[in-house]
């Protein structure tokens, strides 16, 4: 056999001219495999009645009912009484045990706890102000304020007031005739700033100076150094360690007549402020602060003001105006409730607990009558209770906002002070503001003079708080804070000894004092003294329209003048008569006023109540004093007017006159002081004290023969401006 030659292309030339071959060997091989496998498959041996058969024995088994049949081999009725018995026993620990816990333990720190600094009062604004203020009389302090509902009450004709008083839809006369010694009556747009009556004629009017102060307490700067003191202390609580003003105390100083300074005066007691709020006033305004902004404490109520808005001297310039929806002490709701009695009870001291029912007494919570939470404002029941717990960290605070302590006291136990119980809206809030607004009217300034004012805050100790039974034990507290605490608290345990336990009152069972007297707060620096404010008259100018005066020249020779006209304004002169005959707020529209004229009018009037909104005259009904004349004297002598030239253009009213420049009046006061009046600063407060009737011209000739209503002589007013009655005689009529 020969050999096979793999080199010189033997091996390749054999596959070149065999490759046919091969190719055609595996693809016999190929299909006898194919053909195998083919025989080796299972056949299919259903046939389409088998396949009937078993769609209908399927069919039959769905909707054949067989749980009868099973029912006993697949459910045991339970046994409850022993599931009862084994369930009652105790679980083995023993298998659920782990070498170490999972949660990390946190050892109480024993580093003790200091004293905080704490910061005063800031940003203090003072606002000067006159109004009437309407207390409750001593008749309807006597009734439980139900003398308010009676004859004479809110909108109702007064009763037996020896006063002719009209509450006026129209200026009519009998047969619905026009008459000119009709009263005035209020335009639509004066009722809707002055709003509804909320005096009575039973009500006691008095006219008020007072000085209305607002600040801003740092709660959240506060908040900061009490953690930066407790947090990582000894005896750590959130509830107690958060800053609560209790108390205040407002220190004022008169400026002297050569332009010095006298001491400093705590003249004003808080606590009777306080309890003349609670007794003696007729209504508390709607709150024009957020709730946030307010606290029980350092925010006064607004005063029973009458004729004016109160909010002018509610807000601090940097807390946004509240709309009030359904307020907590709002409505404008008469102080029935709070009468116990005809006398207003004397304050024991100006100190904190020292007004009965507006804290509670050390030993007590805060809440009072607050069901949970810090009472409502002097004397008023709580709203809510304290929206402490988990719902807290749920909500994210607004910007200048934070969130309010939890209710925790530590170790489970539940707060014992609510927040936001009996706040001054309509509801509470989760929140507090980062400054609180401190608010306080002072009623005993006497006008015409300066003052200054400061203010130091208190705050409950959380090294010695008012509920004694959370007191922070001896071992938790530094030294020097047991030094400074030593005498407070030996009393305390004098007075536990004493009483074994109890809690009766040392003082001669004085309501709303229970538990041993003893100081729980500290307070702070007093404030920077305010700005200087003056305390204006009750009496005012307010500036009207302004004629410029004409001058006319001679044609030929301009610089020859002919006539000249004198200019003049149209003002309101205003102020508050105490008389008894009177005690109102006097107005009167004085027209063509020179330069050089004392602001004043002598003649008849009306004037309106400012308890019922009802005008009358300002003398008693007496036959004999029917039209007598009036004298209003404001102190204020026009110097100078200026403006009322028509402006340059076409510019037109709703009336097609000229458009004139706005005008100003120069006026001097009695005091010396010197004003100047714009007529755009008081459009407003012109319009809505202005009383004047409007003029109403009747046709010349008498009869309007196109009227067969008209009554010949007179069936309107025939251009009037002095009012009903006699002409006035005053200066500028």
């Amino acid at each position: 056999m020969k050999k096979l030659d793999l080199q010189n292309g033997g091996l390749k030339s054999k596959l070149i001219l065999h490759v046919e071959k091969l190719v055609f060997g595996l693809a016999i091989v190929l299909v006898v495999v194919f053909v195998y496998r083919g025989t080796q498959q299972r056949s299919i041996e259903t046939t389409p009645n088998d396949l009937v058969s078993a769609s209908e024995n399927a069919r039959n088994n769905i909707e054949l009912q067989t749980w009868e049949k099973v029912e006993e081999e697949r459910w045991v009725p339970p046994e409850y009484q022993t599931a009862a018995t084994r369930a009652s026993k105790p679980i083995p620990l023993a298998p659920y045990e782990t070498p170490s816990s999972f949660r990390v333990r946190h050892k109480e720190s024993i580093e003790k706890r200091p004293d905080p600094a704490l910061l005063p009062l800031a940003s203090i604004e003072v606002t000067p102000g006159f109004a009437p203020f309407a207390f409750l009389s001593t008749q309807q302090a006597g009734q439980g304020g139900m003398g308010m509902m009676r004859e004479g009450g809110p909108g109702m004709m007064p009763g037996g007031s020896g006063y002719e008083s009209y509450s006026g839809g129209a200026y009519g006369g009998e047969m619905g005739m026009a008459d000119a010694n009709a009263p005035p009556t209020l335009t639509p747009e004066q009722l809707l700033e002055f709003g509804q009556a909320r005096g009575g004629t039973g009500s006691k009017i008095e006219g008020k100076y007072f000085v209305a102060i607002t600040g801003l307490a740092p709660l959240k700067k506060q908040l900061d150094m009490y953690e930066a003191a407790f947090k990582d202390r000894a005896n750590y609580m959130e509830g107690r360690d958060y800053p609560r003003y209790v108390h205040f105390a407002i220190e004022r100083r008169e400026q002297n007549p050569d332009g010095t300074w006298g001491e400093w005066e705590k003249s004003i007691n808080v606590n009777q402020e306080r309890l003349i709020a609670r007794h003696r006033w007729a209504f508390m305004p709607d709150e024009v602060a957020p709730p946030e902004y307010l606290d029980a404490t350092l925010s006064f109520p607004m005063p029973p003001i009458l004729l004016f808005n109160p909010g002018d001297w509610g807000l601090h310039s940097t807390v946004p105006k509240y709309e009030p929806r359904e307020q907590g002490y709002g409505n404008e709701s008469m102080m029935s409730e709070e009468m116990d009695g005809i006398m207003l009870p004397e304050a024991s001291g100006d100190l904190p607990g020292d007004v009965p029912g507006f804290m509670g007494g050390p030993g007590r919570a805060m809440g009072g009558e607050g069901d949970g939470g810090f009472m409502g404002p002097y004397g008023r029941p709580g709203r809510m209770p304290g929206m402490g717990g988990a719902g807290n960290n749920i909500m994210t605070p607004p910007p200048g906002m934070m969130r309010k302590p939890t209710g925790n006291r530590g170790g489970g136990m539940s707060m014992a002070r609510g927040e936001g119980g009996g706040g001054y809206g309509g509801g509470s809030s989760m929140f507090d503001a980062e400054n609180k607004m401190f608010r306080f009217y002072d009623t005993s300034v006497v006008p015409n003079k300066n003052y200054q004012y400061r203010v130091q805050l208190w705050l409950e100790d959380p090294n010695n708080p008012q509920n004694i039974q959370e007191a922070p034990p001896a071992r938790a507290l530094e030294g020097n804070v047991l030094t400074r605490l030593k005498p407070e608290r030996d009393k305390i345990m004098k007075h536990l000894q004493t009483q074994q336990g109890g809690m009766t009152s040392p003082r001669g069972g004085q309501s709303g004092q229970t538990g041993p007297q003893f100081k729980f707060w500290r307070t702070t620096e007093f404030s920077e003294p305010s700005a200087t404010v003056h305390v204006p008259p009750s009496a005012d100018v307010l500036a009207g329209s302004v004629d410029a005066g004409r001058t006319v020249y001679n044609r030929n020779n301009q610089r020859q003048i002919l006539r000249t006209a004198e200019p003049n304004a149209t003002v309101l002169a205003m102020k508050w008569d105490s008389k008894k005959d009177v005690n109102a707020l006097v107005t009167k529209e004085l027209k063509e006023v020179t330069r050089g004229s004392m602001v004043e009018y002598n003649g008849d009037l009306w004037i309106l109540d400012p308890a019922t909104y009802q005008f009358r005259k300002p003398y008693p009904l007496e036959t004999d004093k029917k039209d007598q004349e009036y004298t209003l004297r404001t102190g204020y002598t026009l110097l100078d007017v200026r403006g009322g030239e028509d402006t340059i253009g076409r510019y037109t009213d709703e009336n097609n006159k000229k458009l004139r420049v706005p005008g100003e009046i120069l006026v001097l006061d009695e005091s010396g002081n010197i004003h100047i009046k714009s007529e755009l600063d008081e459009v407003k407060k012109f319009a809505k004290f202005n009383f004047a009737k409007p003029e109403v011209k009747r046709p010349r000739g008498g009869r309007d023969a196109d009227d067969p209503y008209s009554m010949e002589g007179g069936s309107g007013y025939d251009d009037y401006g002095g009012g009903g009655g006699r002409r006035g005689r005053g200066r500028g009529e």
